[in-house]
């Protein structure tokens, strides 16, 4: 214990002896130190960067039952239709209420959204466009060549992404609104778009556009709103183009016959882990498509994974083109585990170097005990032997002194 107490005092002796050894080895550790905790500080502000990724915490709010967020992505060839997506739906509420999962009275159990997306070369007014059909960045996939036109009122063109949605996209992408209102799942009509700033102005030279009108493929639509893009550093590093709008799946089914889903996300209960991916699994066939839980794409498990497969990851062999979103969340997964490595390799010395120091206190504490506790107990042991010795000649000379002569 004492050997405790003195210890800040002779870490502060050792300290003012130091030469210049022992200060070039504790400035490294220190500096390595610091190093590793900006990595750690680092790594948390990357994982919070996209908001697409917080979709199950915010639909679990403050209730006990735990939810997580996926995504699916299929490949080119292998999309889906909206009667899969309400086949799945009824598959899902099944499974649930075998399991006894019921949603709050007036609530929701489950949220879902799906998309898909078609590059697109505009003029306005009445010229025409030509899409060729690639997958669209795994947002919308065409089989073969279409043609769209897109005019607006003033005559405006540009060259843009188009993504038909469904269900509720704007929950899971909660895009921030400069004007008018987000496209619903249940407005009565499928004839609105949602334009992004950068076609807005492009088009019209502005953002308060809601109740105008634009012309794609000679079919009119209404403009329902201007959303701004996100703006971190991974979305504008993996959306390129110039500029956007979103539609109704339905609406852009009508446009293309050949359009199908290829993107496909939900948030879900998952009281324990694997639940929600193992039921997705079983209820929603992908092919050779991905399946990924976005609410651990930051755990250290996952990290690791990521760190392990560092190389494969660019490889895609499965047909699958990731919307810009999920190449967005790659990208800061990728920055997210080479801090994770950077920080675990410039801690590894300081807590080597802690270790040496530690084991080097404890033996010192082991041979100082080992010395000083047996004289402890001799001195103990001699002094309790004194104490009894001292009480026995005091009791004696008492007993002396109380008898009377006769």
């Amino acid at each position: 214990m004492s050997t405790l107490k003195n210890l800040p005092r002779r870490i502060l002796n050792a300290i003012r002896g130091f030469g210049f050894k022992q200060w070039f080895f504790l400035i490294l550790n220190v500096v390595l130190v610091l190093g590793a905790v900006a990595c750690a500080l680092g790594l948390r502000r990357v994982s919070g960067t996209l908001d697409t990724l917080t979709a199950a915490g915010r639909f679990q709010g403050a209730g006990e039952v735990r939810y997580a967020q996926l995504a699916c992505y299929l490949p080119v060839d292998g999309g889906k239709s909206e009667e899969d997506i309400r086949s799945f739906r009824q598959s899902l509420e099944n499974k649930m209420s075998e399991q006894s999962l019921e949603a709050a009275e007036g609530g929701r159990l489950y949220l879902d959204a799906y998309s898909g997306s078609a590059t697109v070369s505009a003029v306005g007014g009445n010229g025409s466009a030509s899409l060729t059909a690639t997958g669209g960045g795994g947002d919308f996939s065409y089989s073969g060549v279409s043609q769209l036109t897109i005019a607006s009122e003033n005559g405006g063109s540009t060259t843009l992404k188009a993504v038909g949605v469904g269900g509720e996209f704007f929950y899971f992408h909660p895009l921030r609104l400069r004007s008018g209102s987000y496209i619903k799942e249940g407005d009565l009509m499928d004839d609105l778009v949602l334009l992004d700033e950068e076609l807005a102005w492009k088009l019209f030279g502005g953002t308060d556009l809601a109740g105008l009108t634009v012309t794609i493929n000679n079919v009119p639509f209404v403009v329902s709103g201007v959303v701004s893009r996100e703006t971190d550093f991974a979305t504008e590093k993996a959306y390129t183009g110039d500029g956007g709008l979103y539609m109704s799946f339905s609406a852009m089914r009508r446009l293309d016959e050949d359009a199908t889903i290829t993107s496909y996300e939900i948030t879900m209960p998952n009281p324990i882990g694997g639940y929600a991916s193992g039921i997705l699994s079983d209820t929603f066939p992908i092919g050779t498509g991905d399946i990924v839980e976005n609410s651990s794409r930051y755990s250290l498990p996952h990290l690791w994974e990521v760190i392990q497969n560092f190389g494969q990851r660019s490889m895609r062999l499965n047909g699958v083109i990731y919307p810009y979103w999920e190449n967005a969340v790659r990208l800061t997964e990728d920055y997210a585990a080479g801090l994770l490595l950077l920080a675990v390799l410039l801690a590894l010395y300081p807590l080597l170097t802690a270790l040496v120091l530690g084991i080097k206190e404890i033996r010192r504490a082991y041979r100082f005990a080992k010395v000083k506790i047996p004289e402890k107990v001799d001195e103990a042991v001699e002094k309790r032997r004194e104490e009894r010795l001292e009480k026995s000649f005091k009791e004696k000379e008492g007993s002396d002194g109380g008898s009377e002569p006769s």
